[in-house]
């Protein structure tokens, strides 16, 4: 067999495994795209993690959220690999008066045993090279903070059993459940960006 014949085989081998990990029942695939205002290829997961704080005091049933939805961004051949998340409520603005104006000074994923504290790197998308927006939530007033990682981190919260979202601020902490739970979007994530080596978060939490 010629090198070519060889190559040629991976190629179809390769992509016979990725059509597998993007078509597990109920997964959202991963989207891949050459964004128009910084020309970086992005890539984003399939559908990001929801975590909720019940807010029974406003009003029944109640939420305030926070979304994280991971993306990748190749920019000449570098990737970045980073966590947008949304602070958000359907609660009205308006209702909030008399609320401490507290500000989150920290977020942290609690996964299993492990507390990972983020790294903030802005508040744009657009100064990581996104300039779309990832996965925004269904309000207006959200706005992004961004956060960097990196794949093992990502592939640790996709596979973890317990997943929580602490947020720091500097009056209190506070633990946000999982609400919609999509890791295994995040693992389908990771392996397409790891070259099909992470294996399933599904798999991982047998």
């Amino acid at each position: 067999m010629t090198i070519l014949s060889r190559l040629a085989t991976r190629a179809v081998i390769l992509a016979v495994a990725l059509s597998a990990c993007t078509t597990l029942p109920g997964t959202a695939s991963p989207e891949e795209y050459l964004d128009p205002e910084t020309a970086a290829t992005i890539s984003i997961v399939g559908k990001p993690l929801v975590f909720a704080h019940e807010r029974p005091e406003r009003a029944a049933h109640m939420r305030d959220y926070v979304t994280l939805a991971a993306a990748a961004v190749n920019r000449s051949g570098k990737t970045d690999y980073v966590l947008v998340a949304y602070d958000w409520t359907t609660f009205d603005e308006h209702g909030r008066s008399g609320e401490s104006s507290s500000t989150t000074t920290a977020l942290v994923v609690a996964a299993d045993d492990r507390r990972i504290t983020l790294s903030l790197a802005g508040h744009s998308a657009h100064d990581v090279g996104i300039g779309t927006p990832v996965h925004p939530p269904p309000v207006a007033s959200a706005t992004p903070d961004i956060y960097r990682t990196d794949l093992a981190t990502m592939r640790f919260i996709a596979a973890a059993r317990h997943l929580a979202v602490l947020k720091q601020s500097d009056t209190t902490a506070t633990t946000y459940p999982i609400w919609d739970d999509q890791r295994a979007a995040l693992g389908v994530f990771v392996d397409l960006l790891s070259g099909g080596q992470a294996g399933r978060a599904g798999d991982l939490r047998r």
